[in-house]
């Protein structure tokens, strides 16, 4: 728990110095706010700030609790100014002098009732069971090349025999089979294929073949199918979020859920990952591209507001052409997203917030 606490320190110090720019309330902020059971902390963080993704930077730790970075339903969250900067803090508000009377004591809820900054929900299948894989990553990862009966498919409780396990230390393997491939839009790589996730398993027995037993499943598993030893590093506690550095440019590559349009709560693959600097917590503003329009008017512009040059151009036109002319308009910001989950060449982003509908192919920035 120390050691979550120090990096969540680390990891807020980071965030603040990242943004020289100070955190802007809502004009319609509350002074305080309780907390009710299925907020996140973006949410409660929107109630306050225009940016809501700021809002490591008002968090006011509080030492007189066992972890002051968790909060939970039914506590109350005050905003207060220290040093003339804003601060919410967790206490109760007494008076009308802005004194607070923080709250002493360690809670007696698990840790699995605080509020969290993304919906768990959500997230968290794709935090078990997505992957994406690179070709030789693929080519060189284990699979099955029997079941135990004979079977074509097998479901629960049965066993298959694995070739290519060189650890056999390993216990909690996850099943998988290639889907489609990630290329990027502008450079035309490969970025990965997505693997399917298909069910975890359980080590039984080393050797080759090994003997691997399933226990969950979420899709029949096939001979050919492949494993890798389950990742659980990606399972944080905590998401915090911070700005994408400056200079970061990408785009939506692809969506779970055969959406065409995308909204809030879609999650959504990007054509960057660790090896462009891409980190769990990264915040990005989407842009819509905006469209193509024919300007009327252009060359008519050019040529003066004169009658008499009017005509020479009405005359140049009739006989060169239409005076139409294509015009791409300005990319608009349509949204925010979050990454949740990196990989080396891309990445999973949750959109938490859409002004208009969000497409593929849609570049994402820098919070603005």
């Amino acid at each position: 728990m120390k050691k979550l606490t120090a990096s969540l320190c680390a990891l807020a110090m980071a965030a603040a110095s990242a943004w020289a720019q100070a955190a802007e309330l809502r004009a319609d902020h509350p002074d305080s706010y309780i907390v009710q059971q299925g907020d996140t902390l973006w949410d409660i963080a929107g109630r306050f700030l225009t940016k809501p993704w700021q809002w490591p930077e008002i968090w006011q730790a509080n030492p007189q609790v066992e972890n002051p970075h968790l909060i939970y339903p039914g506590d109350q969250l005050s905003l207060v100014y220290v040093d003339g900067q804003p601060r919410l803090v967790l206490g109760k508000r007494v008076g009308g002098g802005g004194t607070l009377k923080l709250s002493p004591g360690a809670r007696i809820l698990s840790q699995g009732q605080a509020v969290t900054t993304l919906p768990l929900d959500v997230v968290q299948p794709f935090l078990v069971g997505a992957r994406i894989v690179g070709e030789d990553e693929y080519l060189q990862s284990a699979y099955v090349v029997g079941t135990d009966g004979d079977r074509l498919a097998t479901g629960l409780g049965d066993q298959v025999y694995v070739r290519g396990l060189e650890d056999t230390v390993v216990k909690g393997l996850s099943f998988f089979r290639k889907g489609g491939a990630y290329v990027d839009p502008e450079t035309e790589e490969l970025l990965g294929f997505e693997g399917l996730h298909l069910g975890s398993g359980q080590l039984v027995r080393g050797g080759d073949p090994s003997t691997v037993a399933i226990k969950r499943i979420a899709l029949e598993i096939l001979e050919g199918d492949r494993l890798m030893p389950t990742d659980e590093q990606h399972l944080r506690p905590v998401f915090l979020p911070h700005a994408v550095k400056s200079d970061f440019a990408g785009r939506i590559i692809s969506v779970y859920g055969g959406v065409s349009q995308i909204g809030q709560y879609n999650v959504v693959v990007l054509n960057r990952g660790e090896r462009e600097g891409v980190e769990v917590g990264h915040v990005m503003t989407v842009f819509r591209k905006g469209d193509t329009v024919m300007d009327d008017f252009a060359k008519e512009h050019r040529a003066g507001k004169t009658e008499e040059r009017g005509m020479f151009q009405r005359l140049g036109d009739f006989f060169g052409g239409s005076a139409k002319e294509a015009v791409a308009l300005p990319d608009e910001p349509a949204g925010e997203l979050m990454v949740f989950r990196t990989f080396d060449k891309v990445s999973l982003a949750l959109v938490m917030a859409a002004k208009r509908p969000i497409h593929v192919l849609d570049a994402v920035r820098p919070p603005e």
